[in-house]
């Protein structure tokens, strides 16, 4: 061997090395880097939390400033803040008169926004390389939130309301989950959310189908609220007498009507249930269905004085179904065009079929979440049958989307 060729062996064993140090400090470095944005993450989920609990806990401050009972502590009314900070996100109070199970469903989806929102900063930029570092980077996120979840529920257990032990672990795990891979699948492009469900074995005609159900949801549930909205607005002369009839006082009565705002989208859903045919009941003894309305004593919040007098409504009033049908038709419409135009009809028939489905789906769990009870005995059950009108509203939205199906396919044919 010549000594150019000693002299070019050992130049190349020098390069080697200098690059297998230069590839350990660029891993070194990113691993660093990722962990330093895992720890970001994780402070973002916290502060994601905090968004919301701290303006609870100043109402529940300038509540305890304002109040005329000295038996009641700081620490108590702090303690209660957070109690109700975590029924915005579904979990039941357990009170010494019964349980609180109604969730104002417009605090849950303001929760879950400004979740979602944060949740999507925080993975924008790893969602640039894939949904996996997404991914890791949004389990950061969703520790960070699930401990100040633990941190307010720890607080609420010292204070004169205790959350249900079982929905608040339930709500730890599930709802940073939900707001984390929601706000990761916002970030990603298209093919990345694609691969991301499939990875999870979601069904394509599901994946096809998910923005149609979650179009038509809140289409359904906007509706409701403003058919709510007007109802309270017509009899708003009861409302306003059995408000002042409380004389909750300045502070007391603008949280009282504070609450009863965030709990419109639940009347929503109870409208909803009427035109779908289940209808719903106030208390029991006082329902509102498609043969009529009857009334009992019902609980003193100014919001329910809005509840229709004892009557028998017409025979022609199930018609007010066609409206679920004509939202089928809107729903059928959208998920044929998530198909190729082109597509078998099987494949159609599946994309509207889970569409519709997954729209039951969620209007359910929103009214199983936000509907429950009110206290004890009569007042344990109110609002409208979650399973039932998930079902119903399935039913009728099929319909719709399935006379959409078949106009298509007949044009197609054609």
């Amino acid at each position: 061997m010549s000594p150019l060729d000693l002299l070019r062996r050992a130049t190349d064993r020098l390069e080697g090395v200098g690059t297998e140090r230069a590839d350990s400090g660029r891993s070194h470095g990113g691993d660093v880097a990722g962990s330093r944005a895992l720890i970001r993450a994780g402070v973002h989920g916290v502060v994601a939390a905090l968004l919301t609990l701290v303006p609870v806990g100043l109402l529940a401050s300038l509540l305890w400033l304002t109040t005329a009972d000295i038996r009641l502590s700081w620490a108590e009314a702090a303690a209660a803040g957070a109690s109700f900070w975590l029924l915005a996100h579904g979990i039941p109070i357990l009170l010494t008169t019964g349980v609180l199970g109604i969730v104002p469903l417009a605090a849950f989806l303001g929760v879950l926004l400004v979740g979602v929102w944060s949740a999507g900063r925080s993975t924008w930029a790893a969602a640039e390389h894939g949904w996996r570092p997404a991914l890791r980077v949004a389990g950061a996120w969703m520790g960070g939130y699930a401990l100040v979840i633990l941190g307010a529920g720890g607080l609420a257990v010292l204070g004169p309301m205790d959350p249900a032990p079982g929905r608040w672990a339930l709500a730890t795990v599930l709802m940073p989950a939900l707001m984390g891979i929601i706000g990761m699948v916002r970030t990603l492009d298209h093919d990345d959310v694609d691969e991301f469900l499939e990875r999870c074995f979601v069904p394509a005609a599901v994946r096809r189908g998910w923005r149609p159900a979650i179009h038509a949801t809140v289409v359904l549930l906007v509706g409701g609220t403003l058919a709510a909205a007007t109802a309270v607005a017509l009899s708003l002369g009861d409302v306003l007498t059995l408000h002042e009839s409380l004389r909750p006082g300045v502070t007391g009565g603008t949280i009282l009507v504070l609450l009863q705002l965030l709990a419109l989208p639940n009347l929503g859903l109870w409208s909803a249930s009427f035109v779908a045919g289940p209808g719903f009941s106030v208390v029991e003894g006082a329902s509102v269905t498609w043969d009529g309305s009857s009334t009992s004593l019902v609980p003193m919040i100014p919001v329910l004085a809005a509840h229709p007098d004892p009557a028998l409504f017409p025979a022609a009033t199930p018609a007010v179904a066609i409206l679920l049908v004509l939202l089928g038709g809107w729903l059928g419409w959208q998920s044929l065009a998530a198909t190729a135009r082109l597509a078998s009809l099987r494949a159609k028939s599946l994309t509207v079929i889970s569409a519709a489905l997954s729209t039951g789906t969620l209007v359910a769990l929103l009214d199983w979440v936000g509907g429950g009870a009110l206290g004890m005995d009569r007042l344990a059950s109110i609002g409208a049958p979650a399973l039932l009108l998930g079902v119903t509203v399935t039913g009728w939205l099929l319909l719709g989307g399935l006379l959409v199906l078949l106009w298509d396919w007949r044009t197609l044919d054609v």
